[in-house]
């Protein structure tokens, strides 16, 4: 929450730190690595077709609803998709990046 604050604050002045804050709040909660057993099943499951999307793949975005994701029957709090040729761990209720595997 801090860094959203002082990020904020420095790009909006008093009004942009507000707003800071509450996106590192929000963003911060979202973002829970997934556990390594996630990983390991998505690393080795086969790979879907790549989607390609003109944006970049970030920790911490959303990725496009063209992207179709797969869930991850062990834990239904992740799914994955490959996306420009990477594997991407998502969180499929905000469809946010909370993982790439290169």
């Amino acid at each position: 929450m801090v860094g959203g604050a002082a990020t904020g604050a420095i790009l909006g002045g008093p009004i942009g730190a507000g707003v800071g804050a509450v996106v590192g709040a929000t963003l911060g909660g979202a973002l829970t690595p997934p556990p390594p057993e996630v990983v390991t099943y998505v690393e080795q499951q086969p790979a879907p077709a790549s989607v390609v999307v003109q944006q970049p793949v970030v920790v911490g975005r959303p990725i496009p609803e063209a992207v179709m994701l797969t869930p991850i029957p062990e834990n239904p709090r992740y799914a994955y998709a490959v996306v420009n040729e990477q594997r991407v761990i998502v969180e499929p209720q905000s469809r946010t990046v909370v993982q790439v595997i290169n």
